[in-house]
């Protein structure tokens, strides 16, 4: 696990650090709040920058330009057949109109790739710029440590559960299609997939990624999806193609929380 300083934060996403909007529509009352205050009170609750990233605009003027900084904390692991950091994935933009989102994760260390974990009863959570406080963040960073234990739960319900070759090969076309904006389950599309691309998806990268039990293979199906390197076509009509990895953080939290559901819900 390796963290950023704040200058390296700087570097990848410079909007983090702009003081104040220039929004002309907000209200005196306004009080700003700059992700560089969530970044110094996390690491007074011990948690650090690991990942920086924002939208990139054409406009030479990107001070409202939405962002996200990834945290971990780290004291505070999950230990077992692999070693998982929890994450605080942050969200902001300085357009005076948005909440600072928290959305929870887990970063698997064999694989560098983080999933976001986002159930019904573990959504986001919000925190609004207009009276923001200390103590709002740290009930915030309590609530996602209280509740860490049932997330363990759903993992363990995970390499639990052995998925038949039929199995697997739903869930790498179900994740086909969310990558192509399309709802899982959906029947609703014209998008054909060859079995080679399943095939290619469900090949373990690593020993460690290797076995049938759905925690491995969705590791592999959720690491194809963010990183590419799989021939598909993720278009109705368009010829199969190297695919490319997900580039904007945005579709990489909504892919990443829609494969989450579809394959926890597979434990039941």
């Amino acid at each position: 696990m390796q963290f950023m300083t704040k200058e390296e934060v700087r570097q990848a996403c410079p909007v983090a650090f702009e003081k104040a909007p220039t929004n002309p529509n907000l209200s005196e009352q306004y009080q700003h709040a700059d992700t560089e205050t969530i970044i110094d009170d996390l690491a007074q609750l011990g948690w650090f920058p690991t990942k920086a990233m924002m939208r990139k605009r054409r406009k030479s003027n990107t001070i409202f330009s939405k962002h996200m900084v990834v945290f971990a904390n780290p004291d505070i692991k999950i230990t077992g057949s692999d070693e998982v950091y929890p994450q605080l994935l942050v969200t902001n933009s300085h357009d005076g109109f948005n909440a600072f989102k928290f959305h929870v994760g887990l970063f698997r260390t064999i694989c560098s790739n983080g999933l976001v974990v986002s159930t019904e009863d573990f959504a986001q959570f919000k925190v609004p710029h207009k009276g923001y406080t200390f103590d709002q963040l740290r009930e915030v960073v309590t609530q996602v440590v209280e509740a860490l234990p049932e997330k363990v739960t759903v993992m363990n319900k995970m390499q639990e559960r052995i998925l038949t070759k039929e199995e697997q090969h739903d869930l790498a076309l179900q994740a086909i299609l969310l990558r192509s904006g399309i709802s899982a389950g959906s029947t609703k599309h014209d998008l054909e997939v060859d079995q080679n691309a399943l095939n290619e998806i469900l090949e373990p990268i690593r020993r460690e990624d290797r076995g049938d039990d759905l925690w491995r293979v969705f590791n592999r199906v959720q690491e194809s999806m963010v990183d590419g390197g799989f021939t598909a076509s993720l278009r109705p009509g368009k010829k199969a193609r190297k695919i490319r990895s997900i580039a904007s953080f945005e579709k990489d939290l909504k892919v990443n929380q829609e494969l989450f559901n579809y394959a926890s819900a597979m434990v039941a």
